[in-house]
């Protein structure tokens, strides 16, 4: 992935190896575990009436000061990757209320939360997302549905990092996923896209699609070596998955690099504000001057392709529950690399599923070690000695 020049004499491949494994992959791990302690502050300050606002904010906070704290006093671009949202129950994704906003919703006992956000550094984006629920704990786990959900999707995630090696077509990976979700009589939510990521970029060509709508099948590609994923599993206990979005709660977006000449000054103003302050990676408006204009000024650009918005998706079934578990990895001959640590709230002390993996096939799966590890040969001494 890196073009360094090395040496005539050098093979390839370990220019490769070396580019990536010494450059590339450090600066992932390290957005990845800021990513990481984020969450985790999150989870430590959540209760029940805490507000949301309050608690996207105490995320944003960590990701900001985390990542100014490392590689000081190098040009190298660093910051929020993908700002914190807190999405309850039914809804899937993306909510971040804005200060401004007259209805400010705060944690009820029982809600199942999804916390997602993300870091960069050098424009290399990790992101994750788990799930918890509020007012649960060993003492108290959760059960019923919400469980099931809950641990449907850390199966899933669990057999993805495992099957997801060089050579494996993407519509492999999707099939073994949504085999694990059906165990706990859960389904993917429709159309969840896990895309490849790259340098300032969350979007790459290559997509892992789960719950794939009729007739929009995405193309069949092969998993490579070096290759990052963003690894979005997202499970609703709905009968059919579908999602429904809210234009009125969206409040991230992200530029894009296309052009036109916009009619309202408002929204001049709002784009010229987003290019000076925005970098690659989505936004939340709130980090705008004036968020009551930049709410106005978003909807030209977003119109106009200016602007891509992550909207706020709810499943179809308001009484659905969904669950979320998000992580960023590397794809290895030798297995996958995790750039973002595993979940952590999610115990076995905290959740407990109804259901569990009869599946053999998927029991295999889980029974296998994520990363090879070279077995040592004997010295050849000890070896005669013990013959």
């Amino acid at each position: 992935m890196s073009t360094a020049n090395k040496p005539t004499a050098t093979p390839a491949a370990a220019q490769k190896e070396e580019s990536f494994n010494d450059s590339i992959l450090p600066k992932y791990k390290v957005a990845g575990e800021i990513s990481a302690k984020a969450i985790k502050a999150v989870i430590a300050a959540a209760s029940e009436g805490k507000s949301i606002l309050e608690l996207c904010n105490i995320g944003d906070k960590v990701l900001s000061d985390e990542t100014a704290a490392v590689f000081k006093g190098k040009s190298i671009a660093k910051g929020i990757a993908f700002p914190t949202t807190l999405s309850l129950n039914n809804v899937v994704c993306n909510y971040s209320p804005l200060p401004t906003d007259e209805d400010q919703p705060t944690l009820k006992k029982g809600d199942v939360v999804k916390v997602q956000l993300g870091a960069y550094i050098d424009g290399l984006p990790a992101i994750c997302a788990e799930t918890f629920v509020v007012g649960a704990d060993s003492s108290n786990p959760a059960t019923g549905r919400a469980a099931d959900a809950i641990k449907a999707a850390l199966t899933a995630a669990d057999i993805a990092i495992r099957v997801m090696k060089p050579g494996v077509l993407n519509t492999e990976v999707s099939k073994e996923i949504e085999a694990a979700i059906k165990e706990f009589g859960c389904k993917a939510v429709e159309g969840m896209q896990s895309n490849q990521f790259a340098r300032n970029e969350i979007d790459s060509k290559k997509k892992i699609v789960l719950n794939a709508e009729p007739g929009s099948r995405p193309d069949t590609i092969k998993l490579e070596e070096d290759e990052i994923y963003g690894v979005d599993i997202s499970v609703t206990t709905s009968a059919d998955g579908k999602t429904r979005s809210d234009d009125s709660k969206t409040t991230i977006y992200r530029k894009t690099n296309n052009t036109y000449l916009l009619k309202l000054q408002t929204s001049r103003k709002v784009l010229s504000e987003i290019k000076d302050k925005a970098a690659s990676f989505p936004f939340n408006l709130k980090s705008l001057e004036d968020v009551r204009r930049a709410r106005i000024g978003v909807q030209e650009c977003a119109k106009h392709g200016l602007l891509t918005p992550f909207h706020v998706l709810e499943d179809s079934d308001r009484k659905a529950i969904t669950a979320q578990v998000f992580f960023t990895v590397a794809v290895n001959a030798k297995g996958a690399i995790r750039i973002t640590p595993a979940p952590t709230w999610a115990t076995e002390e905290n959740v407990k599923a109804d259901n569990k993996v009869e599946n053999e096939k998927i029991k295999h799966l889980l029974s296998q070690a994520v990363r090879q590890t070279k077995k040592k040969n004997k010295p050849a001494a000890a070896a005669a000695s013990s013959a």
